[in-house]
């Protein structure tokens, strides 16, 4: 997944965290004050309710909340390690990631935000491409790893991206679709902002034709007939 971390989101993922643990503490006190108050060794008695039934359903509630905790703190680590990354990458704004945990692997993302990122990253492989070709030329034997493949592949996503900027701000937009920006209906994607996501549907995104209408997007488009619908709907409305 790529992400953008900020204070505000690191501030919800610890705050989740504290409510899901506070909650599973609540319960597990629950159950030893339901189990306290039962007399040691007291039997349920056929015919009549479980004596133990509300203790047994806070260790329950106990157990699902210990495991959201899990999960809750996972997230904690995997974004204190995301803006661990970020700190060390000044001119990174968004990142990459791939896992959900602390042990999850880090990079930039392939955003417009990034451009600066890349472009510094492609100065400082060059000087360490010259570098390299200098040592090589007076050692025969030991050879230092040159760059050169790297370098053209980090151009080639730098002119992707410069490209994708250049149209979305260069775009003709109709009032139909303003409106339909303006109304919240579709969301631009910052990262790649020639995409616009359709707002409730998973990874439903639009772009502008020529004349400034939505259209389906060939990376994004509809995949159930309800979607389709929804699609249709919002074009043609």
């Amino acid at each position: 997944m790529n992400t953008r971390i900020t204070a505000h989101s690191m501030e919800q993922a610890e705050g989740r965290l504290a409510c899901i643990r506070a909650a599973r503490e609540a319960s597990e006190q629950a159950a030893h004050r339901e189990a306290h108050a039962i007399p040691f060794g007291q039997p349920n008695i056929e015919g009549r309710g479980n004596i133990y039934k509300h203790v047994q359903q806070e260790w329950k509630r106990a157990e699902r909340l210990a495991q959201e905790e899990t999960r809750a703190a996972e997230r904690v680590d995997m974004l204190s390690k995301v803006e661990a990354f970020k700190e060390h990458h000044d001119d990174l704004q968004d990142v990459r990631v791939v896992g959900r945990t602390g042990w999850a692997s880090m990079g930039a993302a392939t955003s417009v935000n990034n451009l600066d990122y890349f472009r510094n990253q492609v100065t400082q492989l060059q000087a360490a491409n010259e570098e390299a070709k200098a040592f090589n030329k007076t050692h025969k034997g030991e050879k230092k790893a040159t760059y050169g493949a790297k370098i053209t592949q980090l151009n080639k996503k730098i002119a992707y991206l410069e490209h994708m900027r250049e149209q979305a701000e260069s775009a003709t937009i109709s009032e139909h679709s303003q409106q339909l920006i303006d109304s919240g209906a579709v969301t631009q994607w910052q990262k790649k902002p020639v995409y616009y996501f359709v707002r409730v549907l998973r990874k439903v995104a639009l772009t502008l034709n020529e004349q400034g209408d939505f259209q389906p997007s060939k990376w994004y488009p509809p995949k159930t007939e309800e979607a389709q619908q929804r699609v249709a709907a919002l074009i043609q409305q």
